[in-house]
């Protein structure tokens, strides 16, 4: 579906290991190293990937010049990002003075990297994969069918997804359509974070996906209300909610739900909730960047070829 989508990692192929967000601790590089040799990659991680800064795992300069690095790197065509908090933001001001390219690569991550995400898929024209990162991979905080469903789509095992049981929120929703348009975002708190920069998310006819975790409902009805305002959602032609973890208010109970409702049945467009991909346990691989089928109606389903 897209012709700039990589083919898939062969045995042996290098892979680049870049940390443009928060760090971690130093034994995390020896378990990425034996993880991905158990797929038969070779990973490419630079020697000063963390270093001393008051946020993230290196300064700015150097964890852009990771980045730069890897994304000219002639012997790999994937990047797949450490994880990731806050800082991706930051190394967009250097991003945006250079030019592409000539050979795309795929970008693999997400949560803060949503901003490396939007850039490369509006300013480049690439797809990417919205992911979960390396070290939430390799330290076993997603499950065993997540790992193997990102495994076989980069190893080429699975070139095709469908999934099913999609709930439609709206009345938009509910009536079947066919929809087959380019889907972009992320994390709800990085896309509303592009506005009003030279990187906001361009929605137009597109499929807009969103996520979030440990934001309370007022905070999520908040960001969803600004993008609401600032005519995001104005020409898109779907919203697709991932998962939205955490957010309980003090007592326990949580906002979250009705808030979705409440944004859904605002919008004339067709909203969706969509399990399974986002910060939960259960995080499958999800295609940006490029055109998805979405069906929805009684039997709401998105499906995407690659």
């Amino acid at each position: 579906m897209s012709s700039l989508w990589p083919l898939p990692l062969k045995k042996n192929e290098n892979i680049d290991i870049i940390a443009p967000a928060f760090g971690y601790f130093p034994g995390v590089l020896a378990k990425i190293e034996t993880f991905l040799s158990s797929w038969n990659l070779c990973p490419l991680i630079p020697d000063d990937i963390f270093g001393k800064d008051i946020l993230c795992a290196q300064k700015d300069e150097i964890r852009f010049d990771h980045l730069y690095k890897a994304l000219h790197n002639e012997k790999s065509r994937y990047i797949w990002c450490l994880r990731g908090g806050y800082g991706s933001t930051r190394l967009l001001s250097f991003l945006k003075n250079i030019p592409a390219p000539a050979t795309p690569k795929l970008l693999i991550g997400s949560s803060d990297i949503t901003a490396l995400h939007i850039f490369l898929n509006q300013k480049w024209g690439w797809p990417s994969l919205h992911a979960a990162p390396l070290k939430t991979v390799v330290m076993s905080e997603i499950s065993e069918e997540s790992v193997s469903n990102l495994k076989d789509l980069l190893l080429g095992a699975q070139t095709k997804k469908k999934h099913d049981h999609l709930i439609p929120l709206n009345n938009a929703a509910i009536q079947s359509l066919s929809i087959n348009a380019p889907i972009i975002g992320g994390n709800l708190t990085l896309v509303e974070t592009s506005l009003e920069t030279f990187w906001q998310v361009d929605a137009f006819e597109k499929i807009v996906f969103l996520e979030e975790v440990d934001e309370r409902g007022y905070r999520v009805d908040r960001s969803l209300v600004h993008l609401f305002q600032a005519g995001i959602f104005d020409y898109a032609k779907a919203v697709i909610f991932g998962d939205f973890i955490g957010g309980e208010e003090k007592d326990g109970s949580s906002l979250i739900e009705p808030v979705l409702q409440r944004f859904a049945d605002s919008l004339s467009i067709p909203v969706l909730k969509m399990e399974g991909i986002g910060h939960g346990v259960n995080d499958s691989p999800l295609p940006l960047g490029i055109p998805i089928f979405l069906q929805t109606g009684p039997n709401s389903s998105l499906n995407y070829q690659l």
